[in-house]
């Protein structure tokens, strides 16, 4: 098999991981639709999945290893049951067993495949980078160690919820209600930030919502740190940036630019996105990661027609990194500024726009304050309209009461 050099393995594997998870009906249809666009890449991924398909004609590595590793012990867990698997390793649902006390927790375990040296120190700085956060709105890091079979593990908060995306289409949220609950993943975020940790991977999948509507932000697998120890590990960063979500990636993730904080914003705008709409911002229609990453770069931001938040989206969605939102704190006091009917930052400063915001946020008064004015006007016209009628009765009086009086003379003149 001819060697594929790095660049060419960074835009192979995420195609070949989603050719891997489909049938081999809907296999064939997907690569014709990928030759169509891309033809080098299809032959190289064709190539993969035969040599795959070989080695699963031979038995290799058959039975999977993970099918035998419920009931294993893992220092004082015993795994019960497969609760996801990753690009880095399975998580397995597991009990507490060494009688000091019960309870749940999830225990993530390094692929086999990936048990290198590059591979051993990346799942290391995973659980580094987790023991620096404590947030309630971030899964704890409760320990980790080396299994008997000689597999890093760690221990993780098991977090019982649906994925965000699922629990907003459950709820018939609405959008007021998925800021509201989007502000609890900006937490998670900031904290993270704060911590100089980028997550690099935020995805619906990656954010659970508890029975209770509380947000848990779970995998920091490829995060990465922002300070001076991340330049100890330069191995351990390249491997990390070649793993990616297509629909969910930065621009400069996919061009293998630098990775900031305004890389998790973007991410974070997709997502809102995705909340608010149930449709992706650039990719929706697209069939494969090649044509997702095409419509990033060619494809406008859809707008909502939610007035001020189209604004915050589209700031969020900026494709250069210095042109959106350069912390999640300001993201999110734009969101919170939009839920109080308030100017948010990213529009004008006109009189005009302030005033229909005020309008908005003080909308009971300003109807209270024209329904006033209206009254007052009405009984003003009143009183004018009663004045006329006054007068003109007075005026009316006054010549009857003349006539009379001539009419009264007339006869008194004629006895004189």
């Amino acid at each position: 098999m001819p060697v594929i050099d790095r660049d060419r393995w960074r835009v192979l594997e995420p195609l070949l991981d989603e050719a891997l998870e489909l049938t081999a009906e809907q296999r064939a249809p997907w690569l014709e639709a990928l030759r169509t666009t891309s033809p080098d890449v299809a032959a190289d991924l064709s190539m993969l999945l035969g040599n795959d398909e070989s080695a699963e004609r031979r038995g290799f590595l058959h039975p999977p290893a993970v099918a035998s590793l419920a009931g294993m012990v893992v220092g004082a867990y015993t795994l019960d049951r497969p609760v996801g698997h990753g690009g880095m390793g399975s998580v397995w649902l597991a009990r507490r067993t060494d009688g000091r006390f019960e309870g749940a927790a999830a225990v993530k375990l390094l692929n086999l495949a990936l048990l290198t040296g590059a591979g051993q120190a990346r799942f290391r700085r995973e659980g580094s980078l987790l023991a620096r956060l404590a947030h309630p709105r971030i899964a704890r890091l409760l320990d980790a160690g080396v299994s008997g079979t000689g597999q890093p593990y760690l221990v993780l908060e098991y977090v019982d919820g649906r994925r965000i995306d699922e629990f907003v289409r459950g709820g018939g949220l609405s959008p007021a209600a998925v800021v509201a609950l989007f502000q609890q993943v900006l937490e998670a975020v900031g904290h993270a930030h704060a911590n100089l940790i980028v997550h690099r991977d935020l995805k619906p999948s990656n954010i659970l919502v508890t029975r209770d509507g509380s947000v848990k932000l779970l995998d920091f697998g490829i995060a990465k740190l922002l300070d001076s120890e991340s330049q100890t590990g330069d191995a351990v960063t390249i491997e990390g940036n070649r793993m990616l979500t297509p629909e969910f990636a930065a621009p400069e993730q996919v061009r293998g630019g630098a990775i900031t904080t305004a890389t998790d914003v973007y991410a974070l705008g997709v997502l809102l996105h995705l909340l608010l709409s149930g449709r992706h911002p650039t990719a929706e229609g697209c069939r494969t990661p090649a044509e997702v990453v095409r419509a990033l770069f060619d494809v406008e931001p859809a707008r909502l027609g939610l007035g001020d938040l189209d604004s915050v989206l589209a700031t969020a969605l900026r494709r250069a990194p210095a042109e959106r939102y350069q912390t999640v704190a300001i993201f999110a006091e734009d969101l919170q500024l939009w839920l109080r009917n308030e100017p948010v930052s990213v529009r004008g400063d006109s009189l005009s726009y302030r005033a229909r915001t005020f309008l908005r946020r003080h909308a009971r008064a300003a109807v209270a304050v024209a329904a006033g004015a209206l009254m007052a006007g009405a009984y003003a016209s009143t009183v004018l309209i009663d004045r006329a009628h006054v007068r003109r009765a007075l005026a009316e009086a006054t010549t009857s009461a003349r006539k009379a009086a001539q009419v009264t003379d007339f006869p008194v003149a004629m006895f004189e």
